[in-house]
């Protein structure tokens, strides 16, 4: 995970303010959106050399939509706030509005080529060629707020979270352009595969693991490996490293002096503040209160 400059948005018209960071997850740039326009007509071209996915969360007054040609308006019958534009490579695309106050979302750049590796199997890159414009889908929609939020977050050393939610809506996309057949029985890990991936994990509690080197160290593809670990152990791969990295917090906080600050850093959290929160959120109770509680 690292973090990018935001990919350069093409004559703008009545956007007073466009900010967002952007934060690079298995090869997919994925932009925070935050446009701030002036009243009347507003319009921006949308198109990329890269594939695209806009995942607009919400907006501030009248309707945004993407147009193929800025004075066509779109045939979609979704008039919802929340919806998604995909956009194949090259595609000419603009975002417009009439009244439109404000917006905000994330938006991901894909490298076709590339998502092959992530999903194990050679991709059909024309599946991917025919845009979707203004369309509605309850769970790109959530992984699209869950990488928005994630860009902003301190976050903790690991990519493993970034890594899941992206692979997740490649794998929900092609969903979109090809429907599977489900399979009766759920993919599981093996038990030598179990055991390299977790040992790997408990290695490296307190640097960076990604679902790449757990992919690779086990033969998978990041997909597979996903589905096949939470599967055997009911938790994605993220949960269980947090979840480890909980349980060795505590065996320092009985068996160490160290200040939590240190403890933190040590876990794998980049802030003491971050420890806190996902130590709460697990155990029930800030460190220091646990602390305190196991010693008396």
């Amino acid at each position: 995970m690292r973090t990018l400059d935001s990919p350069r948005l093409k004559s703008p018209h009545g956007i007073r303010i466009s900010t967002g960071l952007a934060r690079e997850w298995n090869g997919i740039t994925v932009q925070v959106l935050e446009l701030r326009c002036d009243p009347g007509r507003v319009w921006q071209d949308l198109s990329s050399p890269l594939t695209s996915l806009s995942v607009i969360q919400e907006q501030d007054g009248g309707r945004v939509e993407a147009r193929t040609k800025i004075t066509q308006p779109c045939a979609s019958r979704w008039f919802g706030a929340q919806h998604l534009d995909f956009l194949p490579a090259g595609m000419p695309v603009w975002g417009y509005s009439d009244g439109i106050r404000g917006l905000g979302g994330t938006r991901l750049f894909f490298d076709v080529p590339r998502l092959g590796s992530l999903l194990g199997e050679d991709l059909d890159s024309r599946r991917l060629d025919q845009p979707r414009l203004r369309f509605h889908d309850d769970r790109l929609q959530k992984l699209g707020a869950l990488l928005g939020a994630e860009c902003a977050a301190p976050g903790d050393r690991s990519g493993l979270y970034g890594d899941s939610l992206t692979v997740a809506i490649v794998v929900d996309l092609l969903r979109l352009t090809k429907r599977s057949p489900e399979s009766g029985t759920s993919p599981r890990l093996a038990a030598w595969q179990f055991r390299r991936a977790t040992e790997f994990m408990t290695a490296h509690l307190s640097t960076s693991v990604r679902l790449s080197d757990l992919a690779e160290i086990t033969g998978l593809s990041q997909s597979y490996f996903g589905r096949a670990f939470k599967a055997s152990t009911g938790v994605t791969p993220h949960r269980w490293l947090l979840n480890a990295r909980i349980a060795r917090a505590q065996e320092l906080l009985l068996e160490a002096e160290l200040p939590l600050v240190q403890i933190a850093l040590e876990t794998g959290f980049s802030e003491q503040s971050h420890f806190t929160r996902v130590f709460r959120s697990v155990v029930g109770t800030s460190p220091a209160a646990w602390q305190r509680h196991r010693r008396t």
